[in-house]
């Protein structure tokens, strides 16, 4: 893979992916898109709702921005539209722990201000198996 920025990308998707399957949220990676990308993975909730993934890493998630998060967001908005799914976009911040790694949720149904709310990504299965009033294998 010669481009250093779409690897550092695989790379965290795919560990984004093994541990939300390592912890009972089977999740594959997509294949690429073009202009209607419909995020990175698609990830199925123990509710059974599926839900399209966003990931960002390397150097630009050090110390980001609110724009360039914003302009995350968006993204991640667009790319749930284009595939009829709710959205989530995982920050997995450079040179931070994985289990530091981020994970933004838009719209009411899981609340925060102006319809996002941030928690992180082991908080967020915990959740996603608490909500759900089903038992973890894992």
């Amino acid at each position: 893979m010669a481009n250093p920025s779409k690897k550092k990308g695989t790379v965290a998707e795919t560990k984004v992916s093994n541990y939300f399957n390592e912890h009972g949220l089977r999740t594959e990676r997509k294949a690429l898109a073009g202009s209607n990308d419909e995020g990175d993975l698609r990830t199925f909730l123990p509710d059974g709702e599926e839900v399209t993934v966003e990931v960002k890493t390397g150097q630009q998630t050090q110390n980001y921005p609110r724009s360039r998060l914003d302009d995350w967001k968006r993204q991640t908005l667009q790319e749930g539209r284009n595939s009829g799914c709710r959205p989530i976009l995982v920050i997995v911040r450079h040179r931070r722990r994985f289990t530091d790694a981020e994970v933004w949720l838009p719209n009411s149904k899981w609340g925060g201000q102006n319809g996002w709310t941030m928690t992180y990504i082991d908080n967020f299965v915990d959740a996603m198996w608490s909500l759900s009033g089903k038992r973890r294998e894992d």
